[in-house]
């Protein structure tokens, strides 16, 4: 059980606080609901069941694994799959899976292979490029907060890690 000012992960939104934690009734079933401010949309309001059975919430990420996953990127990522179709729907899975390592492991992939078609001089795709975005949006946010420096300051360090 989180409590009101915690800071969580809530699926594909990144990093939310948790503004109240109150009761609603819908459709004369009255649960108890956390209300949660996504930082980085603060326009969007998100109420989730806390009883949710599917979890989105989880905890932010641990300094040591933080560490390690970031250590992650002198490796290759995941495979890069030739066909769009079958490369956005197995990347989406990852994307939507919440497992951190795996996200970062296709954040490394999406990361190389936009350096490798910007020296051949050709555009990455645009989905791919969305959620290139996307994930470095809610992974580097994540780590900033997990290892006390900035999204700039973490992005340059897994550039690093690429070469």
């Amino acid at each position: 059980m989180y409590n009101v000012g915690d800071v969580v992960i809530y699926s594909s939104h990144g990093l939310c606080s948790i503004e109240d934690i109150c009761e609603q009734t819908f459709n004369d079933i009255t649960r108890t609901y956390y209300v949660l401010q996504p930082l980085n949309e603060p326009q969007l309001v998100i109420r989730t069941p806390i009883d949710n059975s599917k979890k989105h919430l989880r905890d932010i990420i641990k300094k040591e694994e933080a560490l390690n996953i970031l250590h992650s990127f002198t490796s290759p990522g995941v495979e890069w799959i030739e066909q769009n179709t079958h490369r956005s729907r197995f990347y989406l899975e990852i994307f939507k899976s919440g497992n951190r390592q795996k996200q970062a492991n296709l954040l490394n992939t999406l990361l190389r292979k936009k350096i490798e078609y910007s020296a051949s001089e050709k555009k990455f795709p645009n989905q791919e490029e969305k959620l290139l975005q996307s994930l470095q949006e809610n992974i580097f946010s994540e780590f900033s907060l997990a290892l006390n420096k900035s999204s700039d300051e973490i992005y340059d360090y897994v550039l690093t890690q690429l070469h």
